[in-house]
Formats: C-alpha cells, structure tokens, sequence
C-alpha cells in the first residue's frame, strides 16, 4: 500500500507503481535501478529469485510477489523464514551475480528457477524469452530435479516460449 503522498504522485504522474514497488520517478527504471528498488523491499539477507529475479534482468511482468531466496548459515529464525518463505539458496544450484552492488540470480540459474517454480505460463515464458536475449549461455537442463508436476508445468513454458520465438522471430533474432 501506497502512502497518501506516493498516492499523490502517482496520480500526477511524477512516479509509477510497479507491481505495488513505489518507484518516486516518471521512467521505467534501468536494471540497476530495479535491482535497487527490489533490494529496498526485501531483507538484507535475501537473494531475488524467480519473477523477481527475472524482472531486475529483462523488465517485464512484475517483480511481486517477491520472490527470494535465504543463505544457509547463519539460519533464520523460523519466523522470518515462515514470513518470507524463502527457499535456501544452494551454490551447487544457484549461481548469484551482482546488478549495481546487489547479488541476484544469473539468468541462466533464473530460467531455472521460473521453470520450477513460475505460477503463469505467458509471463514465465516471456521473461524466459528475454532472459535469452542477454546472451548468457543456458545450462543443460537434463540436470534439473523435478517432480513430474514440476516437469510437465516446465514443458508448458517451454513450448509457450517456442511459440513465442517462432511468432516474433524478431524480437529472438
């Protein structure tokens, strides 16, 4: 929820809401901004995955709900962990780069993630699609562990994003 005076710019037009992020100025923010902005809504010990990841790194769909990930030592107090219900951020799963001095997900370890764990095909495949388009090289998926719901929700994406590349080849060109 906004506060009477964001509700105030917003409606002159001086900033824009994003997903419910408050951002005070009237441009779409740049990736470094984005990673600032979700940073500042999240706790310090957190790590961005998922759609919030993805939306630091292509800007399309919405960073919330936010979505992260918790270190594995020091442990969180199960509150915090319940509140937050932040999965545990893994080294031999994740690999994690900075954005403007805030760790994130790479993309290809983000692709991973929203194949697992998206809740909406089109916008998991397009920012799927766009996550490409960076140029980092995608990892093979034979290694991903999934259960078969998991996996039949990844094939959907899969073959959501391949029509996309065939329908707008160039926008993948």
């Amino acid at each position: 929820m906004h506060t009477p005076l964001e509700q105030a710019s917003l409606a002159d037009g001086e900033s824009l809401s994003l997903g419910g992020l408050y951002w005070p100025r009237p441009y779409f923010p740049t990736r470094v901004e984005r990673a600032a902005l979700v940073a500042g809504a999240i706790p310090a010990w957190a790590t961005p995955t998922g759609t919030t990841s993805a939306w630091i790194w292509t800007g399309f769909g919405v960073p919330t709900p936010l979505s992260v990930l918790r270190p594995s030592s020091p442990s969180l107090s199960p509150i915090e962990r319940e509140s937050w219900r932040a999965r545990e951020l893994r080294e031999a799963h994740h690999h994690v780069t900075s954005v403007g001095g805030h760790p994130v997900l790479d993309p290809p370890s983000t692709e991973e993630e929203l194949l697992r764990h998206a809740h909406n095909i089109d916008s998991a495949a397009t920012q799927i699609l766009f996550l490409r388009a960076i140029g980092f090289p995608t990892r093979s998926r034979s290694r991903l562990r999934m259960s078969d719901t998991q996996r039949d929700w990844a094939h959907q994406i899969q073959e959501r994003v391949a029509q996309m590349e065939s329908a707008y080849p160039d926008i993948t060109r």
